[in-house]
């Protein structure tokens, strides 16, 4: 029995990449959203006193990575719910336009600015969402049959 929407199968990598260009899309506001959230000082304060670059990392991840990954998430159940998936590094192509447009911007943050503590800062909210689309394609659909 030949489903009406088998033709567009075989387009799995370009619609997860047209996911992927519009998650990146939508990431801009997120970010931005997410930057304007004020952090009370009692709250860095004592996070700072651990470790400046922990605490920056730990604010990172609770106002853009947290944010994000519930972004990414839902282009992962609409990708998942269209079956796109068809080899184990399907969802990767899904990340891979945030991946580049974050690279972009990382390539001309460092040029102006020298110094690895934003590299250290930011990198753990990447990390986190690679790492979350690798559990992701890593989980198992039920056999119903």
């Amino acid at each position: 029995m030949n489903k009406p929407w088998n033709g567009i199968m075989k387009y799995n990598v370009l619609l997860l990449f047209i996911f992927g260009c519009l998650f990146a899309y939508l990431s801009i506001p997120v970010i931005g959203y997410g930057s304007a959230i004020a952090i009370p000082t009692e709250v860095l304060s004592a996070l700072y006193d651990l470790s400046p670059n922990f605490a920056l990392s730990m604010v990172d991840i609770v106002t853009l990575g947290l944010p994000l990954l519930a972004l990414l998430l839902v282009f992962l159940l609409i990708s998942k719910s269209l079956y796109l998936r068809d080899k184990a590094y399907s969802y990767f192509i899904l990340l891979t336009p945030f991946l580049a447009l974050h690279l972009y911007f990382a390539v001309n943050s460092f040029s102006a600015n020298i110094d690895n503590t934003t590299l250290l800062t930011s990198l753990p909210k990447y990390v986190l969402l690679v790492l979350f689309v690798a559990l992701f394609s890593t989980h198992k659909k039920p056999n119903f049959s």
